[in-house]
């Protein structure tokens, strides 16, 4: 008998407790000029969709143990056909700051007479 689309479909909460979801660093590098660390892995969801962003910072806060706040999600990119993404972060020792790009003003050109 075939599972039905419920018992097949689970959160990603549901996936780490129960074994689903399987992350594997690929790299990690310690950025001491911007005091971080950038993380590059993968992570295997068997019967789950792929991990939403906000999930995924939770589990790499918990495993760096650092704030949520100080954990940046690069991208989360799922290859086609598997139940498997590669996901690109980084963990700052301090709370990022963020830069608002001002919008760029054109240059003022005098009409001349």
């Amino acid at each position: 008998m075939s599972p039905s689309l419920g018992d097949m479909l689970c959160t990603l909460d549901d996936a780490v407790n129960s074994g689903y979801m399987e992350m594997k660093i690929l790299e990690e590098v310690e950025n001491k000029l911007l005091d971080r660390k950038e993380i590059k892995f993968s992570v295997k969801h068997d019967k789950a969709a792929t991990p939403k962003k906000q999930d995924l910072i939770k589990e790499i806060a918990t495993k760096y143990s650092a704030p949520e706040e100080n954990v940046v999600i690069d991208y989360i990119f799922t290859k086609k056909g598997m139940s498997e993404s590669d996901v690109k972060a980084k963990v700052y020792k301090e709370k990022p700051k963020v830069k608002l790009k001002a919008a760029k003003e054109a240059p003022k050109t005098e009409e001349k007479k």
